[in-house]
């Protein structure tokens, strides 16, 4: 999978949740605060389907919901059958308003995409969607028996093609709604960090194959995986992505011990996202300059294993370490302003 070539020189970019429930106001702040990478703003407080791994579970055979219970699961039985084969058959015809996703389960990407608007995303050079990706996802829904799907063959299979399909149909519709844009598409990986424990049995293959299944499949211009632990940084690169996004403020250390793949990465046209900006209450006690230091001090390192700074930089977000949506809406903009703060300074030391 070849990388394609450009550079953000440290733009803004969001991982995509906030802690707000109006999908409007959500789209004005994310519209408002990042002026090149325009994001939708998942709304996760709006309700279980909202929940990461719900939301893109619509239309998938066996999938049931229970938001009394705030619980989703596989249903593995007689009824299966007939639905795996209409599913298959979507699939075959590529027909890709099978697998949308509705205001129901993405108030925020239904506003975002409903030509309100349009004149702005026509100005943009970029506009961003999300997925979970399919490791976290198969690792964490589970059949009724609470066995996680990425264990069942079956289920495997449909969770992979599912997720790469909604991810087609997301960039189609984001195209559409930001004419000129690249349309630039991450899967969000949260569970990664757990690879390689005892209590995960997935392979290297499973890990790499499924998520470059889902990146190759998408069909956005510019793909990228958010992962918000520790984590064999190797497997993101090996997957081909073009933007790997790691949580810079808790994770410098270990992600920059990975100096021979990410300088590959850049020399192939990649980019990174530095998640420096916290998504806490940490925020009230870091400065800007703080931040940018914490990047520098990366840069520093990598430097010294013979990487060239200039291509760092050209090739750099500045990012929040992970999405918002579990902070207070005064958190959430305060992290804001500081990805802003840092951007701007890290433009004007370089650039």
């Amino acid at each position: 999978m070849e990388a394609i070539e450009f550079d953000p020189g440290f733009a803004m970019i969001a991982i995509g949740s906030l802690p707000h429930t109006d999908p409007q106001k959500a789209c004005d702040l994310m519209l408002r605060a990042f002026p090149e990478v325009a994001a939708w703003p998942q709304l996760p407080r709006r309700g279980f389907r909202e929940n990461m791994y719900a939301q893109y579970s619509e239309g998938m055979p066996g999938i049931k919901i229970d938001v009394t219970e705030n619980r989703m699961w596989f249903q593995v039985d007689d009824e299966l059958a007939g639905e795996l084969a209409e599913f298959y058959q979507a699939v075959i015809d590529e027909d890709l308003d099978r697998f949308r996703i509705s205001a129901g389960y993405a108030a925020g990407l239904d506003v975002f995409l409903s030509g309100a608007y349009a004149d702005d995303l026509a100005a943009r050079p970029y506009v961003k969607g999300h997925m979970t990706g399919p490791i976290s996802y198969g690792l964490t829904v589970t059949d009724q028996d609470g066995r996680a799907s990425l264990y069942n063959e079956t289920l495997e299979q449909v969770m992979v093609k599912a997720l790469a399909l909604k991810g087609r149909w997301q960039s189609r519709e984001l195209a559409k709604a930001a004419p000129g844009a690249k349309v630039v598409l991450f899967y969000d990986e949260p569970y990664l960090h757990s690879v390689g424990s005892a209590l995960i049995s997935v392979s290297r293959e499973q890990v790499v194959g499924h998520i470059r299944e889902c990146l190759e499949g998408c069909g956005a211009d510019i793909t990228g995986v958010h992962c918000c632990g520790n984590t064999d940084w190797s497997l993101v690169f090996e997957t081909g992505v073009d933007v790997v996004h790691f949580d810079a403020y808790e994770y410098m250390e270990p992600f920059v011990a990975y100096d021979r793949e990410i300088g590959e990465h850049l020399e192939r046209g990649g980019a990174i996202a530095w998640g420096v900006i916290p998504k806490d209450e940490n925020v009230n006690t870091v400065t800007s300059d703080d931040l940018v230091g914490l990047m520098e001090g990366g840069f520093d390192v990598l430097e010294s294993k013979g990487l060239d700074r200039h291509l760092l930089a050209v090739r750099s977000f500045v990012s929040p370490s992970c999405g918002l949506g579990s902070a207070s809406e005064a958190v959430a903009e305060r992290a804001i302003a500081l990805t802003q703060e840092v951007s701007s300074e890290m433009r004007e030391r370089y650039f």
